[in-house]
């Protein structure tokens, strides 16, 4: 086992803007905070962001000031979760939330032994778990860093780098990594930490964005598996020289 990748999840493995997602998020910090009834996600612009900065940002809206690490959002998460699932229980179809190709890149990127799998999302780990199980995806990533966790983006990618290094038993140094996302964000968190990052212009970003953000690589999708998997073997962080 030689690398790491990291994917990011919405956007770059499922459509982008999950309105399920957005509306859990919105009973979560309603049944937590009722004081904030007429606060929503949906005034929010959540770009690049984490679940955990986006709920402090709903919660201003009704004046109610909480820190990012404020105890009180974990039980927000823990509600949205809990309501997410609630609607995917009852509720049918789903699969073409799925990107084009990730179902076959994923399954071959996860019997290669040159790799190892993690997802490293914005999103919240109650609410991503539930997605990625019903999508089929639980048993490709059986780690990773969520939204809930962590104040900002650019955390994520250490917690999923020692998260992995547990779990596979394995360490993982800069080169051996590389993160996969739609958005200049997930280019900037790859590379505070010395990471090379493959773009893909499978959410709100073109290929020209991601390419001026200084993604390492950049693709329009995920669809040529044989593709992807020639990239992430070798791609490097391009450093530069000062």
């Amino acid at each position: 086992m030689s690398r790491l990748i990291l994917f990011d999840v919405d956007g770059t493995l499922i459509k982008r803007g999950d309105p399920d997602h957005l509306a859990a998020m919105d009973v979560g910090v309603h049944s937590i905070f009722p004081d904030a009834a007429e606060a929503t996600v949906m005034r929010v612009d959540f770009d690049g962001k984490v679940d955990r900065l986006i709920a402090t940002e709903v919660l201003s809206q009704a004046g109610i000031r909480v820190r990012p690490d404020d105890p009180a959002l974990d039980r927000v998460f823990h509600r949205a979760g809990d309501a997410y699932r609630e609607v995917w229980q009852t509720k049918s179809g789903g699969d073409d939330d799925l990107l084009p190709g990730v179902a076959d890149l994923v399954s071959e990127l996860h019997g290669d032994p040159r790799f190892a799998l993690a997802v490293m999302t914005g999103g919240s780990r109650p609410i991503v778990e539930v997605k990625l199980k019903r999508l089929g995806l639980a048993d490709r990533f059986p780690v990773g860093s969520f939204g809930d966790e962590v104040p900002d983006r650019p955390s994520l990618v250490p917690l999923a780098v020692e998260r992995a290094e547990s779990h596979y038993a394995a360490s993982f140094d800069p080169d051996d990594c590389v993160v996969v996302g739609d958005t200049p964000a997930d280019v900037h968190c790859a590379h505070v930490h010395g990471i090379a990052c493959l773009g893909t212009a499978t959410g709100k970003y073109s290929v020209a964005d991601l390419r001026r953000a200084g993604a390492d690589a950049v693709v329009e999708t995920l669809g040529d598996t044989g593709e992807i998997i020639s990239r992430l073997s070798s791609l490097v962080f391009k450093r530069t020289t000062p």
